[in-house]
């Protein structure tokens, strides 16, 4: 039987999308990130906390929540470009996990970080979800 792989210019085109969607990623995480270690103060553009009302507070609180929710998972999806690039480097890319066969370009090109067939994915989410 023989292995199924895309071939070497294919998998050029996808680690130039990958790298892309890495870069991007990393940049807005950067900026989450900063964001994160600003104080309360800085985020406002005050120079003293000691007026600064409770409820701002608490609404600040609430924004600095969200981002670091958002930081959360734009670092989990750098991690997963991250383990794409790498299955570009093995030649693996684009091979779906559970069938072994080839993922549809127009997926991988919708959903770069994808390691199964739409129908693949379907039957695991609903393995995953009569446990």
């Amino acid at each position: 039987m023989a292995v199924k792989k895309y071939n070497k210019t294919t998998l050029k085109k996808f680690r130039e999308l990958l790298m892309g969607e890495r870069n991007r990623i990393a940049e807005d995480l950067n900026y989450q990130k900063s964001e994160l270690n600003k104080t309360i103060t800085e985020g406002a553009g005050e120079l003293s906390s000691a007026t600064y009302h409770m409820a701002d507070v608490g609404t600040d609180m609430a924004e600095r929540e969200k981002t670091s929710l958002f930081a959360h998972r734009q670092a989990k999806y750098l991690s997963d470009v991250d383990e794409a690039l790498d299955r570009v480097d093995e030649e693996t890319y684009g091979v779906c996990i559970i069938c072994g066969d080839l993922i549809e370009e127009g997926r991988l090109m919708a959903a770069p970080i994808a390691k199964y067939h739409v129908s693949c994915k379907e039957t695991q989410n609903q393995r995953n979800n009569n446990q």
